[in-house]
């Protein structure tokens, strides 16, 4: 009987940190590059493959160069001869993608200051609320207090008074030393 699974498939997702995604894709283009040499050199195809990182930077992968192969596939879209060359191809596909970008961009800008916007009215709201609460709140009117209670919380308040007054009358003739407080319990 074995006791290991053996080789396993690896299951392809999103890695979730940011710089262990940034870290991952520096490590993998080199091989991506290495896999797109290979192709050509047993193929002998031409090959390109335009990556943008998540931090925007164009990262090409091309064999013979970008513009000859971006105007191939232009002049085969366009059902052109092949042997036309769009010199300015690449750089217009950057353009494009930081446009693109840029609108993305915009957009979050427009929905972050609509959230900022909304976040401001809502805490003016708690605010305005807050100070027009009415005496009737207040914890001494709860009427949900029994008797009882009642009873017990007037007991307590009398003790209070009786040693906060105690304590103050002391303090006042001067038999009140921080270490005659501490063996009554006061901080």
């Amino acid at each position: 009987m074995k006791n290991t699974k053996g080789k396993q498939k690896i299951e392809m997702r999103e890695v979730e940190d940011y710089e262990d995604r940034m870290t991952t894709f520096s490590k993998r283009k080199a091989g991506i590059s290495k896999k797109l040499n290979e192709i050509v050199a047993q193929c002998d195809v031409e090959a390109a493959l335009l990556v943008f990182s998540q931090a925007g930077k164009p990262h090409t992968f091309t064999h013979p160069s970008m513009e000859v192969a971006v105007g191939r596939v232009k002049s085969h879209l366009r059902n052109e001869p092949s042997g036309k060359d769009d010199t300015n191809t690449a750089g217009s596909l950057v353009e494009a993608y930081k446009r693109q970008k840029i609108e993305e961009l915009k957009k979050r800008f427009v929905d972050l200051a609509e959230e900022l916007e909304m976040g401001e009215e809502k805490e003016k709201q708690l605010r305005e609320s807050k100070s027009e609460k009415k005496l009737e709140e207040k914890w001494w009117n709860d009427e949900g207090s029994s008797v009882e209670e009642l009873k017990q919380m007037h007991q307590n308040f009398v003790e209070l008074n009786v040693s906060l007054c105690g304590t103050a009358t002391q303090e006042k003739d001067g038999d009140g030393s921080s270490s005659d407080l501490a063996r009554r319990g006061y901080p």
